[in-house]
Order: structure tokens, then sequence, then C-alpha cells
């Protein structure tokens, strides 16, 4: 049943005494939906994503996860809520160099009982023939699909991507976009996707659009295409 997820309200970053980064911004999110909330650089998308995620602390404002405020709860629970509820994926990889593709995406693991089958994402990403090599011999769009693969193996109940296809050519984007869809549908993931990209936004249940801190606009999307149907190449 789709109902309220995450609720941000009256949220302020200031990274310093004369400029905030995001301002006032309040938010509902429904479960299992698709959002893109598209800016261009320094309109304060990442910085909210970061927040929503638990990653960065705002400066005023609450952060509320299925009713529960969880912006002042302990680093211990913080941590906890983004190993087995929250994943995210960013413009560069992070993955550990010394580990093979297998053992970065198994890191993604929840402790609960639902993580997605482990070959089933391999098949998905096209990187089912990589399991046993190193970062440093991967792609970058390989790396970025075994990023994708650790993110979302734990079947996170919300997914927040940002500028997630920035560093990534058409083709390898749209398999990246097409995964996603695909786990919003089959399993209900709710995904908050930041992107320049107006393209991108055409797929979207709803877009929120951000400029110098503030939401200038917020839609639902009646009718969102497919991912083969959008020519959204780089921009």
């Amino acid at each position: 049943m789709m109902q309220e997820i995450l609720r941000v309200v009256d949220i302020t970053k200031q990274f310093n005494s004369f400029e905030s980064a995001i301002k006032e911004v309040t938010l509902d999110f429904i479960s299992e939906t698709f959002t893109v909330i598209l800016g261009q650089s320094g309109s304060g998308k990442s910085t909210l994503i970061n927040i929503m995620s638990s990653l960065l602390h705002p400066t005023n404002g609450k952060v509320y996860y299925r009713n529960k405020a969880i912006t002042n709860i302990s680093k211990k629970e913080q941590l906890n809520l983004r190993h087995e509820k929250f994943s995210n994926i960013f413009q560069e990889y992070f993955l550990l160099p010394e580990l093979t593709v297998k053992e970065n995406i198994e890191l993604g693991k929840s402790s609960r009982s639902n993580n997605i089958p482990y070959k089933e994402i391999m098949q998905q990403l096209d990187i089912e023939d990589l399991e046993d090599r190193f970062p440093f011999e991967l792609s970058g769009g390989q790396r970025q699909r075994t990023a994708i693969a650790r993110a979302i193996i734990k079947n996170p109940d919300i997914l927040f991507c940002d500028e997630a296809t920035g560093a990534l050519d058409e083709e390898n984007s749209k398999k990246v976009v097409s995964y996603l869809k695909e786990l919003n549908y089959k399993y209900g993931t709710t995904v908050i996707f930041s992107t320049h990209n107006v393209k991108i936004s055409k797929m979207a249940d709803r877009i929120i659009t951000m400029k110098d801190g503030v939401v200038i606009n917020d839609i639902q999307n009646h009718t969102p295409l497919a991912v083969e149907d959008i020519d959204w190449g780089i921009e």
C-alpha cells in the first residue's frame, strides 16, 4: 500500500554564516514512487539528498522516515538506518580497490532476509562475467553498475541517487536508469534521483525542480515515459 515514507519539514543547511545551501525546504514522498529532483550544479539538490539520507545534518528543520523523526537520532541508529533501510548511489563509485566485484557487492547486504538474489542483480546489470575482477580492471560504466548492485542488493526502502549517471555515456546511462525503473516497479523501491538532465525527468512519477537552494516547481507526471522512449543523451 502506497503511503508517506519520507518527509522533510523546513530544512535549511548553512555551510557558513553568509549563505544557505538549501532554505526552508518542505516536501513529502510517497512509497513506491520514482521522483526526480532536477537542478543545475549549486541548486541544492545534492545537499538535500544527503540530508534526507541521514548523511548530513541540517542546520534547521526535521526529517521523518515513516513518521519517525530521524534528524536527532544517535549515530548508531543512523548507521543502522542506512545499513538496513536506505541506500545511496553517487556519481563517484566508492568501490574498495582491494576487493573483487563480488566482494564489493556483498558488502551491501542487509541482515534482513529480503536481500535481492545476487545472481539476479548481476544478470540485470550485465556484470555477471566480472565478479572476480578488481575495480581497476573495470570500465567506468562497469564500476558504476557494480556500485549500483552494492546499493540495491539489500532491497532498500529508499534508494537515493545523486547524479548517478553523471559520469556515464548514453548507453550506460540507459542501462542504469532502466534497471532503477525496473527495481521501482518490481520491488516497490522508492527512488529519489537527483540530476541536471531534463530528459531523465520524463520517466519520473514526480518532478521537483530546485534553484538556489529552494524548490521552485513540484509537479506530478501522470504520463511517465519508458526509458527506451526517451532521447536523453547526456547534456
